[in-house]
């Protein structure tokens, strides 16, 4: 069974108020978007990554991914929709049995929250999708 993942990199992050999309910002010296695409390109159960880009931001984007190998990125739509929609479309031809969605921006997904999803996805067919969420913990700060 083949399990593909579509990162989203499209978004242009403005609430953050920075001039790059957060997605090409660092953290502990990495590109927040390197780190996503690497959980995702080890993970043993994934077997292709479609990276899913604004076109703005092509030089960024070889920057934080150089050196890795990766499927051509395809470019993203005016909304969250769109991107995904393109991103599916680049796979229309494959073989894909599974697909995961998911946010460039959100690079500290575990490995095994991955195996959870696509387990639930493997062993339960009557599902479409399902949504990897994890509990909030409240927190007081004085």
């Amino acid at each position: 069974m083949s399990s593909y993942a579509v990162i989203l990199a499209a978004g242009r992050g403005s609430r953050l108020g920075q001039p790059q999309p957060k997605q090409y910002l660092s953290v502990g010296g990495m590109p927040i978007l390197r780190r996503t695409v690497e959980v995702f390109t080890r993970h043993p159960e994934i077997d292709h990554v479609q990276l899913v880009i604004h076109p703005d931001d092509a030089a960024d984007y070889r920057q934080a991914v150089a050196g890795l190998s990766l499927r051509a990125a395809v470019f993203g739509g005016d909304s969250r929709q769109e991107s995904v929609f393109n991103g599916l479309m680049n796979l229309k031809a494959e073989a894909a049995d599974l697909v995961m969605i998911h946010d460039a921006a959100r690079p500290f997904v575990s490995p095994a929250t991955i195996s959870a999803a696509l387990a639930a996805l493997r062993d339960q067919p009557a599902l479409d999708g399902v949504v990897a969420a994890i509990p909030l913990t409240d927190t007081l700060k004085r």
